[in-house]
């Protein structure tokens, strides 16, 4: 992308500037200042990588005088140009350019349509677009704007007007550090996933004329090149809810009574029409609790520090009133600049978390906000896709992922793999994410920048996870993270506390072909109790030998006539058919991996987790597979086996767990009386 340098002075001051359109730029500084208003133009175009990165130098100077001073700019900007090997050589040139020639008609003007700028405006709200997506958006959305450079003026005014951020790829940082010996070091972070140097890679760009980094790390979603265009919708804010929090954590102390019963109703009013346990209720409420006490600004140029002048539209006040307006405007703007809080809802599996969302959901877009429901996995996605639509038909719900026929639409209610977070900026009041443990999240710094970057300032990210990381666990435990724990199921039995049994390696057991037989009396007592039987494994190329293994010993001697067993993993084509069938009672026995560790539940379960001292299986995974015993109130004593050579640490750490919580959940009460 090619950009213009320009300087521009509003009364007395003159600011840097780069324009993708400056044509535009003439327009809107003479239509809003009139007089007032001086501008002097550079060429030849640079590349946009360029153009930021000498705005950077020349705005960190001192301020210059245009009108006695000319050489000396010139002077200035054709050392940063040699500085930085830009190949203009010495054709750098000035332009001065006054409203009494622009008002001749000297400089042609721009009709723009106030429809299709709002339309445009409205598509990009929240967005983080590559110019090529945004291109894919304007012919989503019906707008046509031919093949010249309309869309750049609109996109240009859009800047100018606020409503619309222009940046480049990739940020740039120069410092200057004295264990180099006072050399200049540069460093490039990608604006889009947060990347830094490592995940760089240099090539010669058409653009630049020169070497230019990109980064890999999000290529699969987009090049975002040093100097690629990159646009960033603003996002408007929603009305404040006008309650305070409760509780010396979570508001304000001192409310009178009857001010705090008046918020209680107001908040129990969205918890019940659904039907949520005491558990999953109080869980609700106190996440009400920590919405609502989030400060939403008065207004969006509080935020952004921007006003909404230029045509279409009103016209702004002009000189040195506007300008002071302005410099008032950003400096409260960085007062009242917010980041979005977060708060760990965690709850045991089976715990029905998907329903102690949806009080929250309901809050937010009562109140005119944007939900968005970030999971790890395309599956889910597909999964919670119906349950939210059922849940919230008086609203709009989109689903994002790969391939998703819904890429381009705006919804109240957003549910999204947390790749495509990337594809959006500050765009939510309430980001919901949902096994923050689980792969690809757990440990992927791109993804965990891409779901800080889409909640609002004013907004909050709600955590929800049966095993949050141990950073997580330590910042509840020592009040840095606001946090409600849910230890009870909501048939309000105890969790299954898994048994350990001692057997050799599986690889041993396999090539022996002689089942343990402590093992093969549990693995036949599930299957005669009319069980479906998990058998996890640790890896891929052990899934086939333990199907085999099964088929052979639990075929004889057994009053089940016909057992079906049957194994999956990721590599299988059929895994959704035959997770099916297992649901469906067809397939008894399933040899998987960690794959089916979360989001499927079968009725009438027990789980056995081959190789349990496998450094693969981490507290989390034992954890996660071991919920899957036990989640139906027809059988909420499912049985789980940790079978293993040896007892490790992970093993150990995950019957803690799961005793703690079951210890809780008798301690508040949540227990049915004797269990």
């Amino acid at each position: 992308m090619k950009v213009q340098l320009y300087a521009v002075c509003l009364g007395k001051e003159w600011e840097w500037r780069i324009t993708i359109h400056s044509q535009t730029d003439i327009q809107y500084w003479f239509e809003q200042y009139a007089a007032d208003a001086g501008l002097v133009m550079f060429e030849p175009f640079i590349s946009l990588g360029q153009g930021v990165r000498i705005l950077q130098r020349l705005n960190a100077d001192d301020r210059l005088e245009f009108e006695s001073h000319d050489e000396r700019v010139l002077e200035r900007l054709r050392k940063l140009v040699h500085e930085y090997n830009i190949p203009i050589g010495e054709d750098l040139r000035m332009q001065k350019i006054i409203y009494e020639v622009w008002k001749q008609g000297k400089y042609p003007s721009n009709t723009l349509d106030a429809y299709v700028y709002a339309i445009i405006v409205e598509a990009c709200s929240g967005r983080s677009l590559l110019v090529e997506e945004f291109q894919q958006l304007l012919l989503a959305i019906g707008v046509d704007l031919g093949s010249g450079d309309a869309w750049l003026s609109y996109l240009q005014l859009a800047h100018l007007n606020g409503d619309i951020e222009i940046a480049n790829g990739l940020e740039v940082t120069e410092r200057w550090g004295w264990r180099r010996g006072f050399r200049k070091t540069t460093s490039y972070t990608c604006k889009r996933c947060g990347s830094g140097a490592e995940r760089m890679f240099w090539s010669d760009c058409l653009h630049c004329g020169q070497a230019c980094p990109y980064c890999e790390e999000c290529l699969t979603m987009g090049r975002a090149r040093f100097c690629s265009l990159l646009v960033i919708g603003r996002s408007r804010e929603v009305a404040p809810s006008g309650l305070n929090t409760m509780g010396s954590q979570l508001g304000q102390r001192g409310v009178e009574d009857r001010e705090r019963e008046e918020q209680e109703e107001h908040l129990r009013a969205y918890i019940e029409p659904w039907g949520l346990s005491e558990a999953q209720a109080r869980a609700s409420l106190e996440g009400l609790r920590y919405i609502s006490g989030v400060a939403v600004e008065d207004s969006r140029e509080k935020r952004t520090g921007y006003k909404r002048v230029g045509w279409p539209g009103s016209r702004a006040r002009k000189g040195s009133e506007r300008a002071g307006a302005d410099t008032e405007v950003k400096a409260k703007a960085k007062v009242n600049h917010q980041f979005p809080r977060r708060f760990l809802i965690w709850a045991v599996t089976g715990a029905g978390k998907t329903e102690m969302i949806f009080p929250l959901i309901h809050h937010t877009v009562a109140r005119g906000g944007r939900v968005l429901i970030a999971t790890p996995r395309k599956d889910v996605v597909l999964e919670l896709q119906p349950r939210i639509g059922r849940a919230f038909t008086n609203y709009s719900v989109v689903t994002l992922y790969g391939g998703s026929d819904q890429r381009w639409e705006q919804g109240q209610i957003t549910i999204a793999t947390t790749h495509q977070l990337l594809r959006f900026h500050e765009a939510f009041d309430l980001v919901i994410i949902d096994e923050i443990d689980a792969f690809p999240y757990h440990n992927n710094p791109m993804l965990a920048y891409a779901a800080a970057k889409v909640c609002k300032p004013s907004g909050t990210n709600i955590l929800l996870s049966a095993t949050p990381p141990r950073a997580a666990r330590q910042a509840a435990k020592r009040g840095r993270l606001p946090h409600v724990r849910v230890p009870v199921r909501y048939h309000r039995h105890p969790l299954p506390v898994p048994q350990l049994v001692s057997v050799p390696t599986l690889k041993r057991v396999v090539q022996s072909k002689a089942m343990p037989v402590p093992l093969f009396k549990k693995l036949v007592a599930s299957v005669e109790r009319g069980a479906q039987v998990f058998v996890f494994v640790p890896n891929i190329q052990l899934v086939e030998p333990m199907v085999n293994l099964l088929r052979a010993k639990l075929s004889h001697g057994m009053s089940v006539a016909i057992l079906c067993i049957e194994g999956t993993s990721s590599k299988d084509l059929a895994r959704t058919e035959k997770v099916q069938l297992f649901r469906n009672r067809e397939i008894r026995v399933l040899v998987t991996t960690t794959i089916l560790e979360r989001g499927v539940t079968v009725p009438k379960s027990d789980v056995f987790i081959m190789d349990a001292d496998s450094q693969l299986f981490d507290e989390a995974a034992l954890v996660q597979m071991a919920g899957r015993a036990g989640r139906s109130q027809d059988d909420p004593a499912g049985k789980v086996y940790f079978a293993a050579k040896e007892i490790t640490q992970s093993q150990k750490e995950a019957i803690r767990q799961i005793k703690q919580m079951n210890r809780i959940a008798r301690k508040q009460g949540y227990l049915l009386r004797g269990k």
